[in-house]
């Protein structure tokens, strides 16, 4: 209890409030339109940050990335378009209950699975996270440059379909963080002469363009749902349909439970956790044949496990450095521009940050279930935007963000640039995620490298010899061949059958 006082008072101070309100209002708004997301909606804001309080600007792109998945739910349901990918599962019987006259029944079941998983994961992240931490004693550079390869291999092993692809990314990644003046040689690093590159690729250019500008060229070529079919019967949400949704608590709890611990493993998302939620939700269901057909069950189970991920994230991120996805790779950097590195002894340095952070997270969840309660009908029309004047907004705001952070016109054209490449990579559906993931983490990986060479006298094996190390490389072997391993057997096994029927 008297951690969670410590960060109380700063949770609650007014520029905390008003920042997380903005954040969850802009996620909302994000994931209510879909083709953006709360990706979109981070990247935009990050540029804004960077003047705020550490604990401020992480409740600010928090807001937007819990509001994002809030919203999501609300074209899901009325339209059958979904505004975040993981929202399509609450389609599954959120439409056919609008369609049958029943938009507020759907939405209720929604906005209750979302503040109910949110919560849920939010008790866990703050169970878990100290007990991570117990783990400082043992972790030196070797452990946090094992850990974060790690993590980087796992995000890339997650694309198994597109292995090569993510592989290539990742390393055009690594590049890029390299260009620039080398702090320890003072050397210049492909730079070619130009000095405006000496200070390298701002992050926040990179990263903006790739996701803020070229989903927004993405958004102008296949445009966005505009309709007139808006039965929501009222203008807010109608409260008398909550008492009925209550009586699905056991599927809330479960749910949550479940997409907190799919949000600890870095790749999968929001997305796996909302089908893996429903599908236990139908299977320990009584009446599992409705399911698909308009259960509002089915609302609570899918939103109440994808709203559990962002805590979920939270936990690697902050206990190890690890970001599990693009989304909790922006708040990486939020902490290292900060001079904060997330790790095991995180808990134990900055306290007070993290306290505030558990508080933060319990306000956007009911800052986000009330503000689409009572303006249900403003946040639905959204979708009413035209695309074109949504997508130049979101590219003039980026490039006035970009240019506020350091006043250079080079930035701006980076992130030109880097919008093209990735409108270019989201078409053809390549996984910018480990794109993302190599320019972060590279700076990381480049100085824990360091460090552990000066501690191995030059010796790169010096890492197995360090029992937390070993164990970790011994995870990440595991993760990487066991699966190849069973694919073999059942392909053996299915060979075998074939032989065996002819």
């Amino acid at each position: 209890m008297e951690f969670l006082a410590q960060g109380f008072s700063q949770a609650f101070s007014f520029a905390n409030i008003v920042a997380l309100v903005i954040g969850t209002t802009v996620g909302i708004i994000v994931g209510v339109l879909p083709g953006l997301g709360p990706m979109v909606g981070m990247v935009v804001l990050l540029p804004f940050t960077f003047s705020l309080e550490p604990s401020v600007a992480l409740s600010l792109l928090l807001g937007v990335f819990c509001g994002g998945y809030f919203g999501g739910a609300v074209p899901a349901i009325l339209l059958r378009t979904p505004g975040v990918p993981s929202s399509i599962v609450t389609a599954f019987d959120g439409f056919p209950l609008t369609a049958r006259g029943e938009a507020q029944t759907a939405l209720s079941a929604a906005l209750v699975g979302s503040l109910g998983g949110g919560l849920v994961s939010i008790v866990i992240l703050i169970m878990l996270a100290p007990l991570l931490s117990h783990v400082a004693a043992s972790f030196g550079p070797p452990e946090y440059l094992v850990a974060a390869l790690f993590g980087v291999t796992l995000v890339v092993v997650s694309f198994r379909d597109q292995l090569a692809r993510g592989l290539l990314l990742l390393g055009v990644g690594l590049f890029l963080s390299t260009i620039g003046i080398d702090g320890p040689t003072l050397s210049a690093r492909f730079t070619f002469g130009f000095w405006p590159m000496q200070n390298g690729f701002d992050l926040v250019a990179l990263v903006l363009g790739i996701f803020g500008i070229g989903q927004s060229l993405l958004l102008l070529e296949q445009g966005i749902l505009k309709t007139d079919r808006l039965d929501l019967g009222r203008n807010t949400l109608d409260f008398s349909r909550i008492i009925g949704t209550l009586r699905y608590w056991r599927t809330l709890i479960r749910s949550g439970v479940l997409g907190t611990f799919i949000g600890l493993l870095p790749g999968p998302g929001s997305v796996l956790a909302s089908f893996i939620s429903y599908d236990v939700a139908k299977r320990r269901s009584s009446d599992p044949e409705s399911f698909g057909k308009g259960n509002p069950e089915g609302c609570v189970a899918s939103e109440a496990g994808n709203n559990a991920v962002p805590a979920g994230a939270l936990i690697p991120l902050l206990t190890l450095g690890i970001p599990g996805e693009a989304l909790s790779a922006v708040l990486l950097g939020i902490f290292t521009l900060n001079g904060i590195y997330p790790g095991p002894l995180l808990l134990i340095k900055e306290p007070e940050l993290i306290s505030t952070l558990y508080w933060s997270m319990l306000l956007i969840n009911v800052v986000a279930f009330a503000m689409l309660a009572l303006l249900l009908r403003p946040f639905a029309m959204i979708v009413k935007v035209p695309p074109a004047i949504l997508a130049v907004c979101v590219i003039a705001v980026s490039l006035i963000g970009i240019y506020a952070v350091n006043s250079r016109l080079f930035d701006c054209g980076v992130a030109l640039a880097a919008g093209v490449v990735g409108y270019v990579l989201l078409r053809l559906g390549w996984p910018v995620v480990a794109l993302i993931m190599g320019i972060v983490m590279g700076p990381i990986i480049e100085d824990r490298l360091r460090q552990t060479l000066s501690l191995g006298e030059g010796n790169p094996l010096f890492v197995f010899g360090r029992p937390v190390s070993l164990t970790i490389i011994a995870l990440g072997v595991a993760i990487i061949v066991l699966p190849m391993i069973i694919r073999k057997l059942r392909r053996d096994g299915a060979e075998d059958e074939g032989r065996a029927s002819s």
